[in-house]
């Protein structure tokens, strides 16, 4: 494993904000899980509502393995959130869809997520925050066509 990059510029404010990351993931799972889902369960149909992906590269997305990323899906089909569908140019392949009950399980936590965030935030705050979730929402973009090789 390599050494962090710019180590040197690494200053408390900054390692603190890392910690604020921890304590903002616990919010979010609170916000998902008070409107009936789990966070990673939020971020499987959000994910799967894009674009079609392979299981290895949907469970990284997910942040979670293979054998959990199966019974994510197999719960959210259960509950009626999501359905399997044979991809018609791989005969072995199976695409996952977000129903109508998913999209809407998506609308609810993220109306959640932003109340609940709101709720933290005074007006020049939202400003703020609103920037620079933009900008490390555009380098995870990049990171992830990089991974990807588009």
């Amino acid at each position: 494993m390599s050494a962090p990059a710019r180590s040197a510029e690494v200053t408390p404010d900054f390692r603190a904000g890392i910690r604020l990351l921890a304590r903002l993931a616990r919010v979010a799972e609170q916000a998902c899980q008070s409107t009936g889902i789990s966070l990673p369960q939020y971020r499987l149909l959000v994910s799967i509502s894009g674009q079609p992906q392979r299981a290895s590269e949907l469970a990284t997305r997910v942040g979670v393995s293979r054998p959990t990323l199966t019974s994510l899906v197999d719960g959210l089909e259960q509950g009626g959130l999501l359905r399997r569908a044979p991809v018609p140019s791989d005969r072995r392949g199976i695409e996952l869809i977000p129903t109508e009950a998913g999209q809407l399980a998506i609308l609810r936590a993220e109306e959640a997520l932003t109340q609940r965030l709101l709720q933290l935030f005074d007006r020049d705050m939202t400003r703020v925050a609103s920037d620079i979730i933009s900008e490390l929402g555009a380098a995870l973009d990049r990171e992830g066509n990089a991974l990807r090789g588009a």
